[in-house]
């Protein structure tokens, strides 16, 4: 509920310059752990905290104050990672490209196509199409510092860092 709130308001604000992580997430979980941490300028996180959907979400999470990056903070992109595999995805493609009956796709493209990553996602609820789907999202460690802009609405980015600390 936090998560999709945060992408509505970085969507309504055409936000690319806040990015996300979460810090709990360990390897071979399939869960994010209980911290959500924003990244960015001062000025692009006031904006995110101070709407008003986010201060409705005070009763639900513990928002904390704005912190400098330590010094020693390693970086890391967090990225969002999508399987090519979705039977309802396929099955839509298979209507629309073979002109199938949504019978004939659905004979083709069983549920038992699907394929599950080895990642943790957050289950997410489709605005444009109604439909419950899963974001997995990758943490990989950075060299370095990297650009700061260039985030999804869901605050994720395949090339630019966030501080991992």
């Amino acid at each position: 509920m936090l998560f999709e709130k945060l992408h509505l308001v970085l969507a309504e604000q055409a936000r690319g310059d806040v990015g996300i992580s979460f810090p709990d997430v360990k390897n071979g979980q399939k869960n994010l752990g209980k911290v959500m941490r924003l990244h960015g300028e001062k000025e692009s996180l006031e904006s995110v905290i101070s709407h008003q959907a986010m201060g409705r979400m005070a009763d639900y999470a513990d928002i904390g104050r704005i912190r400098q990056v330590p010094d020693n903070a390693a970086y890391c992109i967090v990225s969002r990672v999508q399987a090519k595999s979705s039977p309802e995805r396929l099955r839509r493609r298979s209507i629309r490209k073979f002109g199938m009956s949504e019978e004939e796709a659905k004979l083709k493209v069983p549920d038992s196509k699907a394929k599950m990553l080895d990642l943790p996602f957050i289950t997410l609820n489709s605005k444009s199409t109604g439909q419950k789907f899963r974001l997995y999202i990758r943490h990989e460690e950075a060299a370095g510092a990297g650009a700061g802009k260039g985030f999804s609405t869901y605050g994720l980015s395949s090339v630019s860092t966030v501080p991992w600390f």
